[in-house]
């Protein structure tokens, strides 16, 4: 399954952040030995009650757009000294944090 098509991670980003739940919302999409490719979407959570499924179900009530993978949650996304967010370690992060193999 191929993910890596820019206008439509940056789709699911805009739909993602308008959960009432969410304040921000970054898609990357990760290599994977077992799967090929993962869409994982970074959320910047307003409400500690959000979920990873709370935000796959809010997903599914779209037909025009693909569910993410996973669903992870940060504070923060991180951003070089200019300001850009840094999806490279969106990237790394979610390979660490989900024990994922890109061999």
């Amino acid at each position: 399954m191929q993910h890596e098509q820019i206008p439509e991670t940056y789709q699911l980003e805009q739909f993602i952040a308008t959960h009432d739940q969410v304040e921000d919302a970054k898609v990357v999409v990760v290599p994977d030995a077992d799967h090929g490719e993962l869409m994982i979407a970074w959320v910047i959570p307003n409400d500690e009650l959000i979920t990873e499924q709370s935000v796959k179900a809010f997903c599914d009530q779209s037909d025009e757009h693909t569910k993410p993978d996973h669903v992870l949650f940060t504070d923060e996304f991180p951003t070089t000294p200019s300001g850009k967010i840094q999806k490279i370690r969106l990237k790394e992060v979610a390979q660490e944090q989900l024990g994922l193999s890109f061999d």
